[in-house]
This record gives structure tokens, sequence and C-alpha cells, in this order.
């Protein structure tokens, strides 16, 4: 058991606004040398050394989102996705931790995904990808 790989996934624009999205995409490409990979909602940029964050507007209504954000402005809050092996696992291990973990749900490309909180309170995400 353990974290395979960790995807840092950072907020870029309010919901819906396309255009200013498609900015921030050529940004990251641009400037700091990422390859685009995906785009479909959220965008998979990758360096060359293979790290990986993902770009995803503001998600502000639906607290159990694996993109909301609340207010970016006032409170930044980035998606820390960690990538790991065995999914039921890792939730029990963090149960008997003691910390607040959620449901193993699957997420929109099949792969299972789960909600769960450090004991400070950070909020972060498991996903097993399916293979």
């Amino acid at each position: 058991m353990g974290v395979k790989e960790i995807v840092v996934g950072i907020p870029v624009t309010k919901s819906g606004d396309f255009e200013e999205y498609e900015k921030a995409i050529e940004w990251y490409v641009n400037v700091l040398g990422f390859k685009l990979i995906w785009k479909m909602g959220i965008a998979s940029l990758k360096l060359e050394n293979g790290q990986e964050i993902l770009l995803f507007g503001e998600e502000e209504t639906d607290e159990n989102s694996i993109w909301y954000t609340g207010n970016i402005k006032l409170n930044p809050h980035y998606s820390i996705q960690f990538t790991i092996e065995d999914i039921e696992q890792l939730r029990s291990n963090l149960i008997r931790s003691g910390v607040t973990v959620g449901e193993i749900t699957l997420g929109g490309g099949g792969d299972k995904v789960m909600m769960f909180f450090d004991p400070y309170g950070n909020r972060f995400w498991a996903i097993e990808e399916q293979k």
C-alpha cells in the first residue's frame, strides 16, 4: 500500500468562463513548459519528467465535488489527489487513524474516488485507477 503519485488540481477561472480557461491553459503551456495531455472541462498538463497538474474552473455550489473551491480569492483551495493501488485498504487505514473519510464512489472515468481529510482539516482525494 502507499501513494504512487500525487496530482495537484489548480482552480483557474470561474465556471463557464471558457475564454479565461483557455488563456490559463496557454499560460501553463507557454510560460511553465507543460504539455497539454487532454482537455474535457478539466485540463491535464504534464512536465517532461511526468509530473502532472490539472487545471479546472471554480465549482462554487457543490461542496462534495472534487472540484469545489469555495471562494478562492479569500481562501485558496487546491484539489490534492493521491493515486493509490488499493482504495479500500487506504479507507480502512484512514478510519483507524481517526480522520474524516468519505464513501468510495465511481468518478466520471470509472475510477474509484474518495474524499478524506488529514488530522488538520486539509481535504484530499484518493483515486484508484481502474485498469
